[in-house]
């Protein structure tokens, strides 16, 4: 029973990845104009990459964990997660409008699975995640690191709390460290270049949360 529930929710979260081009597309009508077209349609593979991690996100997250409102909000917070990686790869923003709501959710969320005391450990995960993010962006350029940035590094902080945010920081830094140089080997990335960072951020998040489960 649980493997036929797990499999329906897989499904519905293949639906979700295919609406998110269109998400996206709501999202910036909401922000430019109801006559915002876009950029075209996005490719078919991109398409289906969407549909395969949300579908996989949801049905792993329901199959593994025993309490379905536990496993609602991570496949939320981490579906929100790649809908976030996504509009920054199309157009080098970070919704404020998704930070606030993995910002709420994810309060929710520590509150719930792991208990009050931990939320003192989650606010101070999300300060010292604001204020690194803040320096490497004084030092690198705010260029290079927004705002969007060091926000969105804040609500990973208190979605994930100590030592969540660790494990999310270290993935993060070994795929980016491996995406340059081998990006850089294949001279495709250059010291000019300018990179989306978010989509790194979410590597570290969804797999930190991915640890839950």
């Amino acid at each position: 029973m649980k493997l036929f529930l797990s499999i329906i929710i897989g499904i519905a979260g293949l639906i979700i990845g295919y609406k998110i081009p269109e998400f996206f597309q709501r999202i910036m009508q909401y922000k430019k104009g109801k006559h915002y077209t876009g950029i075209g349609k996005e490719s078919f593979n991109i398409v289906m990459l969407l549909c395969l991690l949300t579908g996989l996100i949801w049905g792993y997250s329901f199959y593994q964990m025993h309490n379905m409102l536990y496993a609602a909000m991570l496949a939320v917070l981490m579906t929100l997660g790649l809908i976030i990686a996504y509009i920054d790869v199309k157009i080098r923003i970070i919704p404020n409008e998704l930070v606030l709501v993995i910002l709420i959710l994810g309060i929710a969320f520590q509150i719930t699975y792991f208990g009050f005391k931990a939320l003192m450990g989650a606010a101070i995960s999300m300060i010292v995640m604001m204020v690194v993010f803040t320096a490497v962006a004084g030092f690198v350029g705010f260029g290079k690191v927004g705002a969007g940035d060091v926000k969105l590094a804040g609500v990973m902080g208190i979605s994930l709390g100590y030592p969540l945010i660790i494990t999310a920081i270290g993935i993060m830094a070994v795929v980016l460290t491996v995406f340059i140089l081998s990006g850089m080997a294949l001279k495709k990335i250059y010291l000019s270049t300018m990179l989306p960072f978010a989509p790194f951020m979410i590597t570290g998040y969804i797999s930190a949360l991915l640890t839950l489960v």
